[in-house]
């Protein structure tokens, strides 16, 4: 298979693993929020985010570091195994001692955020962190090596679990409780079959384990600062909704982003493969591969998001009242406002942000979520005491931008490439026809769908080459007969 359609190729199975994996996370979300109410979310919410957090300050930036270096040394199975052994070995120690910290500190949290019943919660959650921890680093491996198929099957297998013990759980009325304790089964069970997965790929070694640690953590704390900011600067808004709101907006709020971030299912898929792509073609000094690949990743990823972002808010009081019931009705307009962010950035930055770190400069994604986040969390802080879950969306949405008009300007300026001003030019008039035609002709919902579907048209039509749309139908067909044959 030849390396654009390889590429192409583990985007859409990527892709179809990541809406697999939330649709079947999505359904806890729905589950939560329709019989236990917008409480019981909310300290459903609170818990995992909590984790989310903890967790990527546990890992210390080491799986993003498995990625770029198990792509740079996948043809020696040696040094492999010496990269991959200490990812493991480091991973275990730091996950049994965070197993105690967040253990003893479940209480700290529970007063922080005014919920005494957060506190059980997160003690369950607490013996999650070897399994999360070891698996993060299997599962960077196998990114690493592009070997998608298996990393894909991982990432769906855990959903399946989630919402298996989930369902289990809840049948036997543990509520809440069961959900969360879901979480620690399912990664239990995820990390059973990546080690099983990867018996063949790597031997366990202390060759070299001090200085290989020192490499990956010297790299990866590069990387964990990004990160680590970043997801604050996301999770932010939930954060202080649960300081300054109640459980209850947690709730509501959850429902805004959960359906929001949908959108970002094909960046984050697309981008998952750019990192490692790009750490080969820099090293390999393949400008022209890197240039084609940035450019088209944006392009498709922003004909995919436009029309199905638009399409949700258009349809956004539809969509929540149908599946969640008119107790979530608060969480209509902070959509909206979510949307404007995450379409933007899902078709920009989002797709190749991770392309900075891949060419060795983890430190400029650091520097500027630094600004975004800062920013993010003044404006929460002003906003949400006043202007509830609208001033955290609108909050967010404004955080998103400024990440993306930063990001794009260092991608371009240290890799060098460049974007196609015309092509936008002309998506930003096809996009604003659209949107004055939905104002001002009549709100119906046969209007509104034509409307829509003339825009699609328009982007298959006037943005799309006739190679890409080749390229679609070809690629369309390699993945069915994949799913065919899996």
């Amino acid at each position: 298979m030849r390396e654009s359609k390889k590429f192409a190729f583990d985007v859409s199975i990527t892709f179809i693993a990541s809406i697999i994996s939330t649709m079947l996370g999505f359904c806890i979300t729905i589950l939560l929020g329709r019989y236990l109410g917008a409480n019981s979310l909310g300290l459903y919410r609170m818990s995992s985010t909590l984790l989310w957090i903890i967790t990527l300050v546990a890992a210390i930036g080491i799986p993003a570091a498995i990625v770029k270096y198990a792509a740079e040394v996948k043809g020696d199975r040696e040094k492999l195994s010496q990269v991959i052994s200490s990812g493991v070995l480091t991973s275990l120690i730091s996950g049994i001692i965070f197993i105690a910290t967040f253990y003893f500190l479940s209480g700290v949290f529970a007063q922080i955020f005014k919920m005494p019943e957060l506190s059980f919660l997160l003690r369950i959650l607490a013996f999650v962190f070897p399994f999360t921890l070891l698996s993060g680093i299997l599962l960077a491996m196998f990114n690493g090596l592009r070997e998608m198929k298996k990393y894909n099957i991982a990432t769906i297998f855990q959903s399946f679990l989630l919402i298996f013990f989930t369902l289990v759980l809840f049948k036997f009325g543990f509520g809440v409780n069961g959900a969360v304790a879901a979480i620690v089964f399912s990664a239990i069970g995820d990390c059973a079959l990546l080690m099983w997965f990867s018996r063949r790929h790597f031997v366990l070694t202390l060759k070299n384990y001090l200085s290989m640690t020192k490499k990956l953590t010297t790299f990866g704390f590069q990387i964990f600062g990004a990160t680590i900011i970043n997801q604050i600067n996301y999770q932010a808004d939930t954060i202080f909704i649960g300081y300054f709101l109640t459980a209850a907006h947690v709730g509501q709020y959850a429902v805004a982003v959960g359906l929001s971030r949908f959108f970002w299912l094909i960046p984050n898929a697309i981008q998952t493969i750019t990192y490692p792509a790009t750490s080969e073609y820099w090293i390999e000094d393949n400008q022209k591969a890197l240039q084609k690949m940035i450019d088209k990743s944006m392009k498709y990823s922003t004909c995919l998001l436009f029309p199905i972002g638009i399409g949700v808010g258009v349809f956004a009081q539809d969509i929540i009242v149908f599946i969640f019931g008119d107790g979530f009705i608060d969480a209509v307009l902070p959509l909206k406002i979510l949307i404007i962010g995450t379409i933007i950035q899902g078709s920009t930055i989002r797709v190749i942000g991770s392309s900075l770190a891949g060419v060795g400069r983890p430190d400029i994604s650091l520097k500027l979520v630094l600004v975004s986040a800062t920013i993010n969390i003044v404006l929460n802080a002003l906003l949400i005491p006043y202007y509830g879950i609208i001033g955290a969306a609108f909050t967010t949405t404004c955080s998103l931008l400024l990440n993306t008009v930063l990001g794009l300007f260092f991608i371009m300026k240290i890799l060098g490439v460049n974007l196609d001003l015309k092509w936008n030019v002309k998506m930003g008039a096809i996009t604003t026809i659209m949107l004055f035609l939905l104002y001002m002709l009549p709100e119906s919902f046969i209007c509104k769908i034509c409307i829509l579907t003339g825009y699609v048209l328009l982007i298959f039509i006037i943005l799309l080459t006739k190679e890409d749309r080749s390229y679609f139908l070809e690629l369309v067909r390699d993945t069915h007969s994949f799913l065919k044959k899996s």
